[in-house]
């Protein structure tokens, strides 16, 4: 018996992001687990049964599956495994389980899933002669995708840098200008050092420029600090 999937997964693998839902999706149906089962405790458990995830997600569209992994005493056929996603004020987001020795599932993420740091709560794990195993509660956070981008001119010695700053929008599913706070960094030719040259905060058109004199070549590139809705983010780089 295969997991039950709660998406349309090969037309969403394709991006049809018509087909989505943009509505809430928190409880999602998952696997269900033999009857009879129950947590493990440190006294009863066989052995160990260890989730792995993504620990920084930022949401940049309306679905996207990132892989979990399992690893220890629960990999073999005729394991079984269940974790539950949670987030502290909006409860259970989705669940990712294994079974049939799997040791891979897809972690179903929608852009009106709730943002924040949010942890993988275990819910049962048996190996194949169905006893109970130690499960591990992973953390991570997910933010919105942030975007950062970076023009240049030179005119003799003196070198105009602009950044612009935006934001994933999941109400419209586009990424739009935003005022932030960031950086222009420069690196010198023949280095693999990034440093700070300026840091500003754009306006509310999402935009920052900034002139100085400087002869020799460098790279340059504008980056975004982290907030607590959005995560930190370099734009490409510009030679000057």
């Amino acid at each position: 018996m295969k997991l039950r999937r709660t998406v349309m997964s090969a037309a969403i693998a394709l991006g049809v992001a018509a087909a989505l839902p943009l509505t809430a999706t928190a409880g999602r149906p998952g696997p269900t687990p033999p009857a009879g089962l129950s947590k493990a405790t440190a006294a009863t458990a066989a052995g160990v049964c260890n989730l792995s995830v993504p620990t920084r997600v930022a949401i940049s569209r309306p679905y996207m599956e990132l892989p979990t992994r399992i690893s220890g005493n629960c990999t073999a056929n005729g394991s079984f495994s269940l974790w539950t996603l949670t987030h502290p004020s909006k409860g259970e987001v989705t669940e990712v389980g294994f079974e049939e020795g799997d040791t891979t599932y897809p972690w179903d993420i929608y852009s009106t899933d709730p943002i924040g740091n949010q942890k993988f709560v275990p819910q049962v794990a048996v190996d194949p002669a169905d006893q109970p195993l130690t499960q591990n509660t992973p953390a991570t956070t997910v933010k919105l995708a942030a975007g950062a981008w970076i023009s240049s001119t030179r005119t003799a010695d003196v070198v105009t840098l602009k950044g612009t700053s935006l934001l994933y929008s999941v109400g419209k599913n586009v990424f739009f200008k935003r005022s932030a706070s960031g950086v222009f960094q420069y690196r010198d030719r023949g280095t693999t050092t990034w440093k700070n040259l300026k840091a500003v905060t754009t306006n509310s058109a999402g935009e920052a420029t900034m002139a100085y004199r400087y002869s020799p070549v460098r790279d340059y590139r504008f980056a975004l600090y982290s907030t607590s809705i959005s995560w930190d983010l370099a734009s490409a780089t510009t030679t000057r």
